[in-house]
């Protein structure tokens, strides 16, 4: 019996020359991308097939990576390095656990509505050997760039 291409959210992505190409039209937009670069909250830009064309300074300073484009074609999950990211060959969101992941749940809600979503997230990491729980409050909203859309996704961390 062979394993289905996801138990979840589709599985399909684009290759890396499509996501860099819409990278581009991303950062084409200097003066939007200034704003998301000054904010505190984690915020990432994906496309239609939930893969990162962009994250902002403040993600990329809490992954602790030199720069955003380490991220591209990624999809959240796999950046943050959630513990079921890789239970499916196709990545976040396409795993069985995945259907109570928040994160992806506002993310299909918002592009299945058209409008914002607003969902929390518990996401479970590995750092140092020890599974860590992170707790997010998710923001999604499409986007359109030259008639191509995207989702901004905007994570703020919950206090406990």
């Amino acid at each position: 019996m062979t394993e289905p291409d996801t138990y979840f959210a589709p599985a399909k992505r684009l290759d890396q020359g499509d996501v860099y190409l819409q990278t581009i039209k991303i950062l084409g937009l200097r003066s939007a991308i200034q704003v998301l670069n000054i904010l505190p909250n984690l915020v990432a830009i994906l496309n239609m097939e939930r893969q990162i064309v962009f994250t902002n300074k403040a993600f990329t300073k809490y992954l602790e990576t030199k720069k955003f484009e380490d991220g591209l074609g990624l999809r959240p999950g796999e950046l943050i390095e959630c513990i079921h990211s890789h239970d499916h060959i196709n990545g976040c969101g396409t795993g069985k656990d995945c259907k109570y992941c928040g994160a992806v749940l506002t993310l299909l809600k918002s592009q299945e509505t058209g409008v914002k979503q607003e969902g929390n997230a518990n996401i479970t990491v590995t750092k140092d050997e020890k599974q860590i729980d992170l707790d997010f409050h998710i923001i999604a909203s499409p986007i359109t760039v030259d008639n191509e859309i995207f989702y901004i996704v905007v994570f703020t961390e919950n206090r406990k």
